[in-house]
């Protein structure tokens, strides 16, 4: 059965986007009028974090979310057979040169913090242009599915980048090469466990919330970016590397981490249909 999902997956890869967009909008009238995919989850996030907004508003944000969520997955499908020169047209990375020429003059490594907006899966191509010196290293979860789970690590690792879970960053990075700088890709803003021990501001609402990031730079001693995503039309994206600081260690334990849910919520606020309302993220918010 695995096998036979990995061939259709990349069956599907070779179609062309308008197709792709096709598959896409069918999915959605699909889940509009009779399966309502997480319809009430993601009332509620909007809900709790637009309290401001109107019903009206928010199911106008929500209509919108699910064109994006469903032509993200047929993004990510069509990423298993996109060429560099096709990221190059439709996700445009503004300032990378500024990240790796930082982390060259400094001899410090990034870690780069980034959060579910659409595309985060089309992050790899940044992975395309990395310098000889350089390794880059992304954060991931192994899939159940073993067949489904190493199709998408060669997809993510295709282009340079080298999977690791999180919670193996720090060790991984005191054996690599001497030699090179080190990149990190994390994605932190995710739902912790309700006993996670930090909890911050998160839409006005007090959650708890991943402090990997954070806790990374500051045992690496590494500057760290946070890794701003905007849709600009439909399947083109545009990424951008905002300097939360170099100095870790000068921050009080969970400085920098509110700083980048700050961030988030800042490029949400923006976007708000560019995210992924989908997860609970404030199933342990404080009663």
């Amino acid at each position: 059965m695995g096998a036979l999902l990995d061939y259709f997956l990349k069956m599907l890869s070779y179609l062309p986007f308008w197709f792709l967009h096709g598959i896409a909008d069918f999915l959605w009238v699909l889940n509009h009028y009779i399966i309502g995919y997480r319809k009430k989850v993601v009332m509620d996030n909007l809900i709790i974090a637009f309290p401001e907004k109107t019903e009206k508003e928010r199911i106008s944000i929500s209509k919108k979310f699910y064109h994006n969520f469903f032509d993200f997955i047929v993004e990510s499908i069509k990423a298993f057979n996109m060429s560099a020169s096709s990221f190059e047209k439709r996700y445009i990375i503004e300032n990378y040169d500024e990240v790796i020429s930082y982390v060259q003059k400094s001899k410090q490594g990034a870690v780069l913090t980034a959060a579910h907006a659409f595309s985060w899966e089309w992050m790899i191509f940044a992975g395309h242009h990395l310098p000889d010196n350089i390794n880059a290293y992304i954060s991931y979860t192994p899939l159940s599915n073993k067949s489904l789970d190493k199709l998408i690590r060669k997809n993510r690792e295709r282009f340079g980048l080298e999977l690791n879970r999180a919670s193996k960053f720090a060790e991984k990075l005191k054996k690599h090469d001497v030699d090179k700088f080190s990149l990190c890709g994390l994605i932190a803003d995710q739902s912790p466990k309700k006993q996670y021990k930090f909890r911050g501001d998160y839409f006005g609402v007090d959650v708890p919330i991943f402090t990997g990031p954070e806790r990374l730079a500051k045992e690496m001693d590494q500057s760290i970016w946070f890794m701003y995503i905007e849709r600009t039309k439909r399947s083109h994206y545009k990424l951008h590397f905002e300097l939360m600081t170099d100095k870790p260690n000068d921050f009080e334990t969970g400085e920098i981490t509110k700083i980048y849910i700050k961030k988030t919520e800042d490029m949400v606020r923006k976007n708000p249909d560019n995210y992924l309302w989908t997860h609970r993220r404030f199933k342990h918010r404080a009663k």
